[in-house]
């Protein structure tokens, strides 16, 4: 999905293949094959049910809590198969750290809230996590705001700023990958767009998978572009072809809007 020069090589960082994902009788995914290379950006985009939301979960065995879930295919990080048994799941998600399109919030403290999976990964050391929490709140610009009232329930801060405390207790983690599941859905359309802008510098230090349903956020943010419709990925390519030159007349009409 990503040109780069001859001799240069390239590091897949994610990679689905022959990937299939049923949603008790929903047929959620179909055959996708993607591979995305480390460092870049990629935007999921396509209609509600297209596959996006299947895609991502795929990525951290997500679907492992839902008992109607069936996965079929493979889907490998770093080159190492992820799916079947063996696996240490808690692991790879700390590794491939999902934000949600709406913030999850825990009734604890912010600082609790930014700490709990260094906590839950075994760390006791309390200057470690307070070092390691301050960092992440700082990565997401919300140190300023935060640190006054880490020890309070995070209820006065806004939507936008509990999205990014979500992104803040990844981040702590030091996640290789982000997946990203439409994360402004909530949020106005300022709010969005300062959330966006948060996001750019992170991309630096991260994969990032982002399943969008704001085609402006995608073509910003992203290197690669995926267009999904019903189970499938009809395209993909770079952003930028993908949008002003898209080679499949489906990814046209989204994109123009003459299909939903």
């Amino acid at each position: 999905m990503n040109v780069q020069p001859a001799g240069h090589v390239v590091e897949t960082k994610l990679e689905a293949t022959a990937l299939h994902v049923w949603l008790g009788e929903r047929h959620a995914l179909k055959g996708a094959n993607i591979s995305v290379t480390a460092g870049k950006t990629v935007s999921l985009i396509g209609a509600a049910g297209s596959g996006k939301t299947a895609l991502l979960r795929a990525f951290n065995r997500l679907h492992d809590l839902n008992p109607q879930a069936r996965l079929q295919g493979s889907v490998k990080i770093d080159g190492a198969e992820i799916l079947g048994r063996g696996i240490d799941v808690a692991a790879l998600r700390r590794r491939v750290s999902m934000i949600f399109n709406a913030p999850s919030v825990l009734p604890t403290s912010l600082f609790d809230n930014v700490a709990f999976g260094l906590r839950a990964k075994g760390i006791r050391d309390r200057v470690l996590i307070a070092e390691k929490v301050e960092r992440a709140l700082r990565r997401v610009l919300l140190w300023e705001i935060a640190s006054p009232i880490l020890d309070r329930p995070p209820d006065r801060l806004t939507t936008e700023q509990l999205q990014r405390m979500c992104l803040a207790r990844a981040l702590a983690l030091d996640p290789d990958v982000l997946l990203l599941d439409d994360p402004t859905a909530s949020l106005d359309p300022l709010a969005a767009m300062a959330f966006e802008e948060m996001l750019v510098p992170l991309r630096r230090d991260h994969t990032v998978l982002v399943a969008t349903n704001n085609l402006e956020q995608a073509a910003r943010l992203s290197d690669s572009t995926c267009y999904l419709a019903s189970g499938e990925i009809i395209e993909s390519g770079e952003t930028p072809l993908v949008f002003s030159r898209p080679a499949d007349a489906r990814t046209e009409d989204f994109l123009a809007g003459r299909t939903s």
